[in-house]
């Protein structure tokens, strides 16, 4: 698209003024929603490129993603694996003439797996890397006011009836059966079941598509942009679901190395890993919905998890009682 190359253009000339790099070569990565990205090929080495697009990150939301990349830097320091970032004027949002927002980081080799393949060593590693994580933030970020909470039960339920009235409408048979389970875990079940969850800052979109893995462990982390204060459960359940649901099936042994590397660094109780997985679903129930035509990879994955959640709601605890 033109837009896109004019945007492209701008922020590479951008980067060779202020780094003084020049760029021989690139390959865009069509990965995530409007933000555009690429790798580009230097004569200083390889490096990575993120555009943020205006529409999703307007003007109120830059200090709350400056907070986030400088976290993410401080993780780096400390030396978790993710990328590098590159400031200039102590920011690492930088800005074109033009007014583009990007940022430019180290770029780090590995692998994005498919959903539901990671092996037992990946995620033993990714459950030390998420815990050392949790433990890196506690120590050296502090604390905020709540970034994201709860919603109530009477919410949900407002919710849940605009999404029945809609698959009615369409008579989708599917998303009706759903959220007819959906419906009465809602009845069952209240906020009180989330009362003991940590608050804390947590990474809040670590999901497969945000992992790079080598052969047996974790590359690099990726992607802090939604780093906040809210619930740390959301790290534990979202790369579990995401890295050990495979065909409506839980990988169990997947699910034990994850939890094993985890409490390398932290506690996690049966208990605290079944509260985290039900958490994940209160608060991405509102996306089990009619299907739309342009409705992203990721999102139709995370109704596939909701569902396989709600299905087995009433087996959770035995299910990861040995865990």
């Amino acid at each position: 698209m033109i837009v896109h190359t004019e945007i492209q253009e701008e922020i590479f000339e951008t980067i060779s003024h202020l780094f003084g790099l020049e760029i021989q070569g690139y390959n865009q990565i069509h990965l995530g929603f409007k933000n555009l990205k690429w790798q580009i090929k230097t004569d200083a080495g390889d490096f990575f490129v993120k555009q943020y697009n205006k529409q999703r990150y307007p003007d109120h939301r830059i200090p709350g993603l400056e907070k986030a990349l400088q976290i993410q830097q401080k993780l780096f320091d400390e030396g978790l694996p993710c990328p590098e970032l590159f400031s200039r004027n102590e920011k690492f949002i930088l800005n074109t003439e033009g007014g583009e927002r990007f940022v430019l980081t180290g770029f780090n080799k590995g692998l994005t797996l498919p959903p539901g393949s990671a092996n037992p060593s990946q995620m033993y590693s990714l459950g030390k890397t998420t815990g050392n994580m949790h433990v890196l933030l506690e120590e050296h970020i502090a604390l905020e006011p709540l970034h994201w909470d709860i919603q109530s039960k009477p919410e949900m339920l407002e919710n849940w009836t605009d999404r029945w009235k809609k698959a009615i409408e369409l008579e989708c048979g599917k998303t009706i059966k759903r959220l007819e389970t959906q419906r009465r875990i809602l009845e069952e079940n209240d906020t009180d079941l989330f009362s003991e969850c940590e608050i804390g800052w947590a990474h809040w979109d670590l999901f497969a598509d945000n992992i790079l893995f080598n052969e047996n462990e974790v590359a690099s982390i990726l992607d802090f942009d939604r780093m906040s204060v809210v619930y740390t459960d959301f790290d534990i359940s979202r790369p579990i679901l995401s890295c050990c649901l495979h065909k409506n099936k839980i990988r169990h042994e997947c699910v034990s190395a994850f939890v094993s590397g985890y409490r390398q660094f932290k506690p996690l109780p049966p208990e605290k890993l079944v509260r985290s997985i039900k958490l994940t679903w209160w608060r991405e129930a509102d996306w089990l919905r009619v299907e739309k035509p342009g409705d992203s990879t990721p999102l139709k994955r995370f109704r596939e998890e909701n569902a396989w959640i709600a299905d087995h709601w009433d087996q959770l605890e035995d299910l990861f009682s040995g865990k």
